[in-house]
Order: structure tokens, then sequence, then C-alpha cells
């Protein structure tokens, strides 16, 4: 008997110095989340020491599935001033589990088989743009039409491409399965590192486009005959626009040059026996046409 249980204990010895070692790196905060075992020790760890969470708590409460530890966590180190917008770790993670669970959902909500996805359709984008001299301005509905109703309250899976002179954004309905899609190619060169999105109200996106160039330009679309049906005008964002151009003091005309305009005006005679070149009062009286070099076109 002696011979045949000592084997039995000499194998569960490295077992038991396991558990040991593990409990042990636990207790020094080398494990993951410094040694919390369930989310709800998250919380009172944090609170009772007063360190700030690291990115690599925040993920490592992400990858467990403790949603409510890791906004607690993030709250807590923006409190305690973390940059919290550069856990980079963290937002990929994050997204990654919200898209795995909308197809999730996705397959719940139409009964899980092939054929839902085969009624998805492809929805181009409603939207208004305005513009100022540095960007465009542009408001994008998740509906083919600006007026009408949102088709959905919110997007996943999207996809935004800014190149030189082309915006391309698709995304992927949450409420029905729908495809959103917007693909546009313009007038002008743009920046696309200089360049951001954002949702806005639910069913909406906002994009501010920078332009390589600051200035006005005639239209939004390189190629105007293929203008979408539901593009419009940013009435109101546009009128904000124009009113913070006029506040802003125009560019202040070089000294040197507007003495040597008004010398050579003053100087100006016509030669002994010739007449004036167009009479004063009625040069004077024309005006230069308005609008000619900055008429916008849908």
């Amino acid at each position: 008997c002696v011979i045949a249980t000592a084997p039995r204990r000499r194998t569960r010895m490295p077992c038991a110095l396991g558990v040991i070692s593990v409990t042990l790196a636990a207790c020094a905060g080398a494990t993951p989340l410094r040694g919390a075992a369930t989310a709800a020790e998250v919380a009172s760890l944090f609170t009772s020491t007063g360190d700030a969470p690291t990115e690599q708590d925040v993920l490592d409460c992400v990858q467990r599935g403790w949603w409510e530890s890791a906004t607690h966590l993030v709250r807590l180190a923006h409190d305690r001033g973390l940059a919290v917008d550069e856990m980079s770790q963290v937002l990929s993670a994050a997204t990654r589990s919200r898209d795995e669970a909308s197809e999730v959902l996705s397959l719940l909500r139409y009964g899980g088989s092939v054929g839902a996805h085969a009624e998805e359709t492809v929805v181009a984008c409603a939207f208004q743009w305005a513009q100022s001299e540095g960007a465009l301005h542009l408001n994008v509905k998740f509906s083919s039409r600006i007026d009408g109703p949102v088709t959905v309250l919110n997007v996943d899976n999207e996809k935004v491409r800014l190149s030189e002179r082309r915006l391309d954004f698709s995304a992927t309905g949450r409420q029905k399965p729908k495809q959103f899609t917007l693909q546009l190619d313009l007038h002008g060169e743009i920046v696309p590192e200089s360049s951001s999105w954002s949702f806005a109200s639910v069913g909406r996106m906002t994009f501010t486009i920078a332009k390589a160039v600051n200035e006005t330009w005639p239209r939004l679309l390189k190629d105007q005959s293929a203008r979408p049906t539901n593009m419009h005008h940013w009435v109101e964002r546009q009128a904000s626009l124009d009113a913070e151009a006029k506040k802003s003091p125009p560019a202040p005309k070089p000294a040197a040059e507007g003495k040597a305009d008004a010398k050579s005006a003053g100087d100006a005679k016509p030669a002994d026996g010739e007449a004036p070149a167009a009479d004063e009062k009625a040069a004077a009286s024309v005006k230069p046409a308005t609008g000619s070099g900055d008429k916008q076109e849908l």
C-alpha cells in the first residue's frame, strides 16, 4: 500500500505547489485585475487603494465581459487624469465584441437562417452639405429620404474611407438587415488626416472634411451629372458658417502695396489733348458681377 500511494502523493505535489504559487501571485498583484476574482471586487479594489486604473485593467474587464466594471474603470481613469481616448487596445476589443454581438443579435432577430441575409438591401444615404473656406460639412441620414423617417436608429460595422478626392462610407443597420452607403467624388482635394466624423442625433452622422486649399467650391461633386437625387444644401449650417465668416476680420492689405496703388492712381493723367478713357461718373456706377466666382451649385 505504501508503494502504491507514494506515486500518487508525488503527482499531487506539483499541483498543490502550482495552486499556492498562483495564489501568492494574485496577492502580489501580478495576475490580471490585480487579483480581483469577480466583477464586484474590481470597484472596491481601486476605490480602497486610490490607484488609477491602467489600460490593461480596463482591457481585462472587457475581455472577461465585465462591462459594468469596465465602464466604472474608464470613468475612474478619466477622473484621475488619464487620457482614456488613447486606450486603443480597449477600443479595438470593445468594437470587436460589439460587432460579434451584433451579428448574433441579427441572426436571432431574423430567424438565424441564411435566407434572412438574402433580404438585405442597400440604401443610398440622403445627406445635406454646407461649406466654409476651409472645410466641408455633411449631415448624413440613415434613410434614402432627407424628409422621411430614419430607416434605422443605429448602425454597426461602420467603415469610413477618405482619400484625396473621395468619400466612401458603409454600415449595417442594427434594427433592420440593410446596408447603408455613401460614395462621393469631390470637386477638389481634401486632407483626410485633418478630417473627422461622428454619430450625431439618432439615425444620423456628421462629417467635417478639411479642404486642401482654403477656398469656396462652386459645387460639391466633381461631376455635376452624377449628383444624387437625395443630396441637398444644409441651409441652417450654411447660414451659421456664413455668419462666422463675416465676424472674422479680412486679411489686412500690405501697407506698401496700398501706398503704391494710391500714388499711381493719383499720378495718372491723360495726355495733352487726349480725352479721358471713360467718363468717371459712368465708371463709378459700374459694379462687379456678384456671385460669378462664388456661385454654388448643388
